[in-house]
C-alpha cells in the first residue's frame, strides 16, 4: 500500500462520504492548495512522472468537496471539473496504486466524462494516492489516449513520485508557517533555488538514465545514471549527427552503429513521442548495456519547442535471460547441438532457398552402431560421454552453413544445403563414417562405436517431415546391411 510510505500517515478507517469530503476540504485549506498558483516543483514531478511512465499526460488531481482541481499538469491544461465525474474520485476510494490498461473497458469508469469523450478520452491510466494527515486528498496520475501497459518498475517509480508530492506539500506547509514574515523578493528567490535543487536531486536519484537536449539537438543534461553508463558527462559542443559515435550507441543487435535519425532522443524531434525503443550503449571500456528508451518533446506553456528528454531503463539482464531461455528451448542440453525443433525450422528455410536456387538439400540421418552396448555395460554416464564426443566429431565434419543436430537417443541428423548432386551427398556420408572409425572414450574406457548413415536428397515437393522420413528409412537400409553390433 502506498500509504505505508508516509511515516505515520496511514489511511484512516473508511467513513461516510460527506464526512470524508469535509475532511479533504479541511486538509486542502490547511495546505493552502485551494486557488493556489502554479508550483514549479509540482510541475517538475508531473513532467518526470510522464517521462518515467512513457505517457502523454500526467497531473496532480486534488479532491475538494464538489470539484476536482489540477494544480500541476503535463500535456494538457488543468482546471476545475466536477469531482464525481473524475476517475481520481473513484480511484481514491480503492486504496493503493491503481493501474488500468484501458479505463474504457472497466465498467467502473466507462461512464466517466474523462473517459467517454465529454471531457477527454482517457484509456491507459495509473493513479497513486496522495495521503496527508491520514486523508486521501487526491492522486498523482499518468494517462494516455491509447491503451497500454506499465511495467512494475514504472508503477513503483510513480509511487515514489507520489511520496515526493506529499513531502513537497508538507514541506511547503511548514515553510509557510515558519517563513510568513519573509519579504516577497527573498521568498521568490528561495523558491527558485529550491526548485532547481529539487530538480537536480530528483534527476540524480532516479534509477533510470535521463538525457535532455535543447531545441537545436545539442545535449544539455546527463543524470548520474547516464554518466555511469556512458563513462563520461555530456558534451554540449556536439552536433546531433555526432551523437551516436560520441556516446557509443548501437542498434539492438549490439553491433550495428546507430544512425543519428534513429537515436530515440532525436526521433522525438520529428515524432513527438517515442516509446520502448531498444538500443545498446557500449563504450570501449565498459560492457554493453541494452536500454529501453522512451522520449518526448518538451514545449513551454505557449507551445514553443524547447527540446526533448529521454528516459532509459536498463533491460540487459532481462534480454540475456530471454536469450538463455530461447537457446535452452532449441538446443540439446547434453551435446549443445540444435534439437529437432531447430533442425526442422532450418530445414524448412533451406528447402525454400534450394527451390529458389535450383539445387538440393542433403539430409544425413546418423545412428550410432554399438551404442546400446556402452549403456548396458558401463551405464548411462559413460553413454553420455560417448554421445558428447560423437557430437563433437559430427559437428567437425559438416561444412560452414551446415547443421549438425541431435534428435534423440543416439540419433543425429546433418542438414547440408547447396548440394549439387548425389555424389556430393555420398562424399559427406563417407566423411561421417570415417570420422566415427576411431574409438570413442569415456571414464569407463575405450569404446568402438560406428555409425550408419542414411542419405535423402530434396525434391520439388520435399518437406522437412518427408525428408526426415526418407533419410531414416535410408539409414535402416544401411544398418540392415551391416553386422549387428548392439
Amino acid at each position: 500500500m502506498l500509504s505505508e510510505r508516509y511515516g505515520d500517515g496511514v489511511l484512516d478507517p473508511p467513513d461516510d462520504d460527506v464526512a470524508q469530503r469535509e475532511r479533504q476540504h479541511r486538509v486542502l485549506v490547511d495546505l493552502d492548495l485551494l486557488d493556489a498558483p502554479s508550483d514549479a516543483e509540482l510541475d517538475a514531478v508531473t513532467r518526470l512522472a510522464a517521462t518515467v511512465c512513457g505517457t502523454r499526460f500526467a497531473g496532480i488531481h486534488l479532491l475538494d468537496t464538489d470539484v476536482m482541481t489540477q494544480p500541476a499538469t503535463f500535456g494538457f491544461t488543468g482546471g476545475a471539473s466536477p469531482r464525481d465525474e473524475s476517475p481520481c474520485h473513484r480511484v481514491a476510494q480503492f486504496g493503493g496504486v491503481f493501474v488500468s490498461p484501458d479505463l474504457a473497458a472497466d465498467p467502473r469508469f466507462a461512464d466517466s466524462a474523462w473517459v467517454d469523450g465529454r471531457w477527454a478520452r482517457v484509456r491507459l491510466y495509473a493513479g497513486a494516492p496522495l495521503v496527508v494527515d491520514g486523508v486521501v486528498i487526491g492522486t498523482l496520475c499518468v494517462s494516455d489516449e491509447v491503451p497500454g501497459v506499465l511495467t512494475e518498475d514504472q508503477v513503483a517509480r510513480l509511487s515514489d513520485l507520489a511520496w515526493v508530492v506529499v513531502a513537497l506539500l508538507e514541506r511547503r506547509r511548514a515553510a509557510r508557517i515558519g517563513e510568513a514574515a519573509r519579504a516577497e523578493l527573498v521568498r521568490a528567490n528561495d523558491e527558485l533555488v529550491r526548485t532547481q535543487a529539487f530538480d537536480r536531486a530528483l534527476l540524480e536519484a532516479l534509477p533510470v538514465g535521463v538525457v535532455a537536449a535543447d531545441a537545436e539537438g545539442r545535449i544539455t543534461l546527463f543524470n548520474q545514471v547516464s554518466r555511469f553508463w556512458h563513462g563520461h558527462d555530456t558534451d554540449s559542443g556536439l552536433t546531433p549527427a555526432e551523437l551516436p559515435t560520441a556516446y557509443d550507441l548501437f542498434e539492438a543487435d549490439g553491433r550495428t552503429p546507430l544512425p543519428a535519425d534513429q537515436v530515440p532522443l532525436l526521433r522525438a524531434y520529428t515524432e513527438g513521442r517515442v516509446s520502448d525503443a531498444e538500443i545498446v550503449i557500449h563504450p570501449h571500456d565498459r560492457f554493453p548495456r541494452t536500454v529501453s528508451c522512451s522520449a518526448t518533446e518538451v514545449r513551454d506553456v505557449s507551445g514553443r519547442f524547447l527540446g526533448a528528454v529521454v528516459a532509459m531503463a536498463d533491460v540487459t539482464a532481462q534480454r540475456e535471460l530471454e536469450e538463455q531461455l530461447r537457446t535452452a528451448a532449441l538446443h540439446d542440453p547434453l551435446t549443445g547441438l540444435p534439437n529437432r525443433s531447430l533442425l526442422v525450422d532450418r530445414l524448412d528455410h533451406a528447402l525454400v532457398a534450394a527451390a529458389r536456387r535450383g539445387d538440393q538439400v542433403a539430409l544425413l540421418y546418423c545412428d550410432l552402431d554399438g551404442f546400446k552396448a556402452v549403456n548396458d555395460a558401463h551405464g548411462h554416464a559413460a553413454g553420455d560421454e560417448v554421445l558428447a564426443q560423437a557430437a563433437v566429431r559430427l559437428a567437425a565434419v559438416v561444412r560452414p552453413g551446415d547443421t549438425a543436430a541431435r534428435i534423440g537417443g543416439d540419433e543425429f541428423v546433418l542438414m547440408c544445403p547447396e548440394v549439387a548432386d548425389p555424389a556430393v551427398a555420398a562424399a559427406l556420408a563417407e566423411r561421417v563414417t570415417e570420422a566415427m572409425a576411431d574409438p570413442l572414450w569415456s571414464s569407463a574406457g575405450r569404446h568402438q562405436v560406428g555409425v550408419s548413415v542414411g542419405v535423402a536428397l530434396s525434391g520439388p515437393a520435399s518437406t522437412p517431415e518427408t525428408m526426415l522420413t526418407a533419410a531414416d528409412e535410408a539409414m535402416y537400409v544401411v544398418k540392415r546391411g551391416r553386422p549387428r553390433r548392439d
